[in-house]
């Protein structure tokens, strides 16, 4: 049986219960001719993952999955030759391979507006921005996602912070983060920073209510 979190999940910006500002933001980072590296930042449970995938589906279109790519940092802790899973995450060719994933162009990205992807609930910003047309247009082919991205530790943010400089012109990065303070500088200040606060108590019984309501239950 499929979860509320799974079924219930917002699929437009508009429904997340964050204010306009931080909504507005949102809207305009993903539906920008140019795409920033993102940085979400906030406590657990407050729907970074989703919003995570809401940006992927606007950036990339309906196949996005295909060409979003998940690495949790916490899952590198104290795990044995976590700096080797982590180089290949980023290098598939190879730590002396000049081919990195952030470098990989995709051929996917320019069929995206011929497929259909079942169950695709349209773009979250309500219009599509990745078919746009313009002399400035960046056609992103992939997005890398470093979840909990605070225990990256500094030798390896400092390796992404390189990358982003150098290898990441059809590729953004997001990094999701609960204390976005054990980020280094040097990569806070290539991305943009978005706070998803977190809910009240009454805002979060408000929407337990209505979800009761539509599936019938007391």
């Amino acid at each position: 049986m499929t979860s509320w979190l799974e079924s219930k999940a917002p699929t437009k910006f508009d429904q997340l219960m964050i204010n306009d500002s931080t909504k507005d933001a949102l809207v305009t980072a993903s539906t920008s001719n140019n795409p920033p590296h993102l940085l979400l930042s906030g406590p657990n449970g407050v729907g970074k993952t989703a919003i995570m995938r809401m940006f992927a589906r606007q950036v990339l279109g309906p196949g996005w999955k295909a060409t979003t790519h998940i690495l949790n940092a916490k899952d590198l802790v104290r795990a044995p030759g976590a700096m080797k899973k982590f180089e290949e995450f980023l290098r598939p060719g190879g730590a002396s391979s000049e081919d990195t994933l952030a470098g990989r162009t995709s051929l996917d990205i320019f069929s995206e507006s011929t497929i259909e992807v079942l169950g695709d609930s349209g773009p979250p910003a309500g219009v599509e921005s990745f078919g746009k047309t313009s002399i400035n247009q960046i056609r992103l082919s992939r997005l890398i996602v470093i979840e909990d991205a605070d225990y990256l530790g500094e030798l390896r943010q400092a390796y992404l912070r390189r990358m982003m400089e150098h290898s990441s012109i059809t590729s953004r990065f997001i990094f999701t983060t609960t204390t976005p303070s054990r980020l280094i500088d040097a990569l806070r200040s290539r991305v943009q920073h978005i706070r998803i606060p977190r809910y009240s108590r009454q805002e979060i019984e408000t929407e337990l209510i209505k979800v009761t309501t539509q599936e019938k239950i007391e």
